[in-house]
């Protein structure tokens, strides 16, 4: 008896781990999101570090640009849990950077933009490549106005990094 009960029990951990994963609740989430906290290190140290994270989760980086009082980033920042918003930004690490917090640091980085919300694509080396979208791109800031443009953003970046 011992020795089935033995041979079953890895079976049926095997089965239940194996259906958490097709029902979602071990899946991977959608969008990575870290906040770089002021006081933690050079900022272009910081972003390296996160965009190697990212290499290793098999997600692509993007630097975010946001602020506390920013009512626009409030609304996306609440609105990520959206399925269309899971949808439009799966695949992502987003590193959300202060522009209060960082200013001299971000534009010394190369990471200057006169509007908040903005995502810039970033190399292996954390810089911007020059490729970015703000929320100039849509309307009201609700995810069916968010999520089309961002998931056309992001599908092309993904798309030239093949």
């Amino acid at each position: 008896m011992r020795t089935v009960r033995a041979l079953i029990q890895p079976l049926f951990a095997v089965f239940v781990a194996s259906a958490l994963v097709t029902f979602g609740a071990l899946a991977a989430e959608p969008v990575k999101v870290v906040v770089l906290e002021p006081g933690s290190g050079a900022l272009e140290t910081l972003l390296r570090r996160e965009v190697a994270s990212a290499a290793e989760l098999g997600k692509v980086p993007f630097v975010q640009l946001t602020a506390e009082w920013c009512g626009p980033c409030k609304k996306l920042r609440a609105s990520l849990g959206d399925p269309l918003m899971r949808d439009a930004f799966a695949g992502t690490y987003l590193i959300q950077v202060d522009v209060d917090a960082w200013r001299g640091e971000l534009k010394a980085a190369g990471f200057d933009h006169p509007a908040i919300p903005v995502f810039f694509e970033v190399d292996d080396l954390a810089r911007p490549t020059g490729t970015k979208i703000d929320g100039g791109a849509w309307g009201e800031d609700i995810p069916r106005n968010i999520a089309p443009p961002m998931k056309q953003f992001f599908t092309e970046v993904f798309a030239h990094r093949r």
